[in-house]
């Protein structure tokens, strides 16, 4: 049985609430960049998207919640960027590259909400209960990075290291070279260092 179609009023709520979302969230992730995460609050960022603090606690019960929401929506598009070039049939000592360089753009592109983890030494599990979705996205992206991985071990083109591992570790190389770079306040071009955090790793797990 087919399920009952929704009203066309009904229809037009469920839109407006995603869009009044969509529109708490981005001024919640202007708000943050500008004034830090300690000095935000959802008082500013209800002026910001032009609603009333009652209407911004209808969606999130406090900016931690916020902020793991805007969090879980970058790791996403982050996977999102890896899982594209991963798609892409070539030898892995050029796909390693690709994906490396798209990790690294997407650090580029939002280095100004990434940065406020650098200042105010946030971490990923800042409010534990509202981590939980992040931590999650971040752990099905190691995983299709380890099944990819897998997948040339079984091409013989990588050693035979265990591919979680080998995730981990291309994870972990790319992470660090992005902190160092925030740290130096995003001086010059992340991209730059794709080259060699690739050619370490394919060396390093070479055997």
């Amino acid at each position: 049985m087919n399920a009952p179609s929704l009203s066309p009023s009904a229809v037009r709520r469920e839109r407006e609430k995603t869009e009044r979302r969509a529109a708490i969230l981005a001024a919640a992730e202007h708000v943050i960049v500008a004034r830090g995460f300690a000095e935000a609050s959802i008082d500013g960022i209800a002026r910001e998207a032009g609603l009333a603090a009652g209407t911004v606690y209808l969606y999130f019960p406090n900016k931690e919640s916020l902020f793991q929401e805007l969090l879980g929506s970058k790791v996403q598009r982050l996977n999102d960027a890896v899982a594209a070039e991963t798609a892409k049939a070539r030898p892995l000592e050029n796909a390693v590259p690709a994906v490396v360089t798209a990790m690294f753009r997407h650090f580029e592109e939002h280095h100004a909400f990434f940065e406020i983890f650098v200042r105010e030494r946030i971490e990923f599990s800042r409010g534990a209960a509202n981590s939980n979705p992040v931590f999650s996205r971040i752990e099905e992206g190691t995983a299709h990075l380890a099944a990819w991985l897998a997948e040339a071990q079984r091409r013989g083109e990588i050693g035979r290291a265990k591919p979680m591992s080998l995730a981990v570790a291309l994870r972990g190389l790319v992470f660090q070279f992005t902190r160092d770079w925030l740290r130096s306040s995003a001086q010059g071009r992340l991209t730059q260092h794709a080259a060699f955090v690739s050619t370490f790793f394919l060396k390093g797990s070479a055997a």
